[in-house]
């Protein structure tokens, strides 16, 4: 097999040999844990931010990511690793059903839109906006922990004749930032703030904020952002402006990680189409981000009724998921197996059993989704050598081992879940 040269920089050469040792492997399509990469040209590079304790993971998804209960262990675990590299991303400001466990928000004036509902809308990354009502109206964003001051990313857009946001921060330290170009498109801006900030718009015709990216100023540790939207399905990407490419390069995360599926393989998906999809975006994703690893988290196993010993899958759950096994091959992805990491077909019933998964049969309990996001990133740390990433759970027994596997111990609220099928219609609730 050709070997990719990724192994190039004298810097890299120094590190140890473990994790030489695993960024050659994995560039060569080897699999570790439930994760395997058919030869990801950013493999050195993901494990090169990992390996220098500066990295940052961007996931993508349905109501599996948008509860951020999965990503929140993901997020701890790297950070007990490599250490707490800041809050990620956040929702432009609250969204029904919608959870976040770093952001809190208050507003006055200002409105929630999501591409789940209103298609014809001018969106950013994420699908979610929020959109000041008048002149003076109010957003303020919240930690719900303590943070260090955070070098802050919005995205945003701004109409002419609309007035730069004007803010205060916790330390009562006042900032502005704006659209570089007043045009109605997409842009970025910077700021450094110590949260809780208040924002205010000034003179808005058609100013939008899109959300915030927030890191330590110093640059080092884990982030770890869920961009989720209940009842999400890929194809939403499709309602999104094209802005939402220059916003990921502006970003440039480490690993974007594609979590669709479920709803998707719950109504009667059209395989090919399914597979023209996943393979273009990851395409315009290669091009918005180049220096960006890409990983595709498979659909999980799930049931659409728990009768019987093994309960009825959805008719092309199996189709769909081999559909992303070989997209991930074809576009040279990494792809985490969401299936084995349960224990393969078969297993939701023994999830349901041990309250890790809800009798829907699709959605997971909180300690499921813990679990789950302690396997994800014990093998994002597998891939840098890291002996952290060694310490696992067995799916089939329920029994978690090792230190650094610590559950996620938050009292914050959690939220919200939902299914929907093909269409956005007939969708089911429940809450956390």
């Amino acid at each position: 097999m050709k070997k990719t040269g990724l192994i190039t920089s004298m810097s890299y050469k120094r590190k140890s040999f473990a994790a030489f040792a695993a960024a050659l492997a994995f560039s060569m399509g080897a699999s570790a844990g439930n994760l395997s990469n058919f030869n990801e040209p950013n493999t050195a590079k993901f494990i090169q931010a990992l390996n220098s304790r500066s990295v940052h993971v961007v996931q993508l998804g349905d109501s599996h990511t948008a509860a951020d209960v999965w990503t929140e262990a993901v997020r701890e675990q790297l950070q007990n690793a490599l250490g707490n590299g800041g809050m990620g991303w956040g929702m432009p400001m609250y969204f029904a059903g919608q959870r976040l466990a770093e952001y809190g928000y208050d507003n006055s004036g200002w409105v929630p839109v999501s591409s789940r509902t209103e298609r014809n809308q001018n969106y950013a990354l994420g699908g979610l906006i929020a959109v000041p009502r008048y002149s003076g109206a109010t957003l303020t964003i919240k930690p719900k922990q303590s943070e260090q001051e955070q070098a802050v990313t919005v995205s945003l857009r701004q109409a002419a004749g609309d007035g730069d946001f004007t803010g205060v921060d916790a330390s009562g330290k006042s900032f502005s930032f704006g659209a570089r170009v007043k045009d109605g498109t997409w842009q970025t801006a910077q700021f450094n703030a110590k949260l809780p900030f208040t924002v205010t718009a000034q003179n808005t015709r058609d100013s939008a904020i899109g959300g915030w990216w927030a890191k330590n100023a110093s640059g080092a540790g884990a982030v770890v952002s869920a961009l989720g939207i209940n009842g999400a399905e890929l194809g939403y990407w499709n309602h999104w402006s094209n802005g939402w490419k220059k916003e990921l390069g502006a970003i440039a995360p480490d690993l974007i990680v594609l979590a669709y599926g479920t709803n998707e393989a719950y109504g009667n998906p059209n395989i090919e189409q399914a597979k023209k999809l996943l393979s273009a975006k990851i395409q315009e994703i290669r091009q918005a981000s180049p220096g960006s690893a890409v990983m595709i988290v498979s659909a999980p196993e799930s049931l659409k009724s728990t009768a019987g010993q093994c309960g009825r899958r959805p008719d092309k759950l199996t189709e769909f998921q081999e559909m992303q096994a070989e997209v991930a091959q074809q576009q040279r992805a990494m792809l985490w197996n969401w299936q084995q990491a349960m224990g393969g077909a078969c297993s939701m019933k023994s999830w349901i059993s041990r309250g890790e998964a809800r009798g829907d049969g699709v959605h997971f309990t909180a300690s499921g989704y813990q679990k789950l996001g302690r396997m994800l990133a014990a093998d994002l740390l597998d891939l840098a050598g890291n002996p952290a990433g060694a310490m696992r759970s067995n799916p089939s027994s329920g029994q978690n081992a090792g230190a650094a596997q610590q559950p996620v111990s938050s009292s914050r609220a959690l939220g919200y879940g939902e299914i929907c099928e093909e269409g956005g219609k007939n969708c089911r609730t429940f809450r956390f």
